[in-house]
């Protein structure tokens, strides 16, 4: 009906291959006129694939408050989704093996997603050994497949220590979480080796790591009341939001007697008055390019191609000039 053949066809619907405009719109005219749909099984049994991407997702990345994994979540869903590509979220014990063997063994998924890795974390290490494409929103250790696609850590806090020292601030402050994971660290070593580039001694107003949000208001209180920062900058919105309450019951105003500086521009930030500037993510385009990455191995099989480093920028809020 389109005036075509059956591989323009084919192409227009996967978005592959080169197609004239004009053929392409004659084609997607005729799709919308017949109201036809692909036969995701029919295209399953020819090309034995599943058209279906796992992603383990850990179990506190569903708590409320890990506002950006979870729009990393929905971001997934709709990358995957114009690639013709389902996920199926898998929200993972803490030892996820049987959850990737099992899947594996019934050839449910074409690859897989990982995200939040911790110290000796084997899922890489476990998929390599079954043969299975993956990609992941961080970095794997040395060693093994860098199908990764992440953020330079230091550098954006770095980036954000450059941005309060311009505006006047010289006493800034650190609180992050001291989880022991790789952004969190990367994170507090950039803000000490941006202070040292600036001229500021040791650590500034000084430097706190918290365990969790349970326990963190009281020891953010105490920094606060003994450090004196005239800046705050923190390792997560969630700890930025924390902050605030705290100034508020200090009667500490923010951006004029203490300035706030987040890392995410998680969606709660936006909430805030005055708004949170913020270390803005990816998080769109990071899906992206992870379903592309495990696209290209399902296609072509493993690559030896580096993992891929995203910008960030610095989301500024309207806090004044303090």
């Amino acid at each position: 009906m389109a005036g075509v053949g059956r591989q323009t066809v084919s192409n227009v619907l996967n978005s592959s291959g080169r197609v004239g405009a004009a053929a392409r719109a004659r084609v997607l005219a005729t799709v919308g006129q017949l109201g036809y749909q692909p036969h995701h099984g029919a295209r399953s049994l020819r090309s034995r694939r599943t058209m279906q991407l796992a992603y383990l997702m850990p179990h506190v990345q569903l708590k409320p408050p890990n506002l950006v994994m979870m729009q990393f979540m929905q971001s997934l869903l709709t990358a995957g989704a114009r690639q013709h590509y389902g996920v199926l979220v898998v929200t993972q014990e803490a030892d996820a093996s049987d959850d990737i063997r099992r899947l594996v063994a019934g050839r449910n998924v074409d690859a897989f997603v990982l995200s939040g890795f911790q110290v000796d974390d084997r899922r890489v290490e476990l998929l390599c050994e079954l043969g299975m494409p993956f990609a992941c929103f961080g970095r794997t250790r040395p060693g093994l497949p860098q199908h990764w696609v992440d953020i330079d850590n230091a550098a954006a806090e770095a980036e954000a220590v450059r941005h309060v020292v311009g505006q006047g601030c010289t006493r800034p402050g650190y609180i992050g979480y001291g989880s022991g994971t790789y952004w969190d660290l990367d994170r507090e070593a950039g803000f000490r080796a941006e202070l040292a580039s600036q001229g500021i001694s040791g650590d500034g107003a000084g430097l706190l790591r918290v365990s969790d949000d349970a326990s963190a208001r009281t020891a953010i209180r105490s920094f606060i009341s003994s450090a004196a920062p005239d800046v705050v900058l923190t390792g997560s919105d969630r700890i930025a939001v924390i902050v605030y309450g705290v100034a508020a019951e200090l009667n500490l105003s923010i951006g004029h007697d203490l300035k706030v500086v987040g890392f995410d521009e998680s969606v709660g930030a936006g909430v805030l008055h005055p708004p949170l500037t913020s270390v803005a993510i990816p998080v769109d385009e990071i899906a992206r390019r992870v379903v592309a990455r495990a696209l290209a191995q399902i296609e072509n099989g493993p690559d030896d191609e580096p993992g891929e480093i995203l910008p960030t920028w610095l989301s500024a809020g309207e806090q004044g000039s303090g």
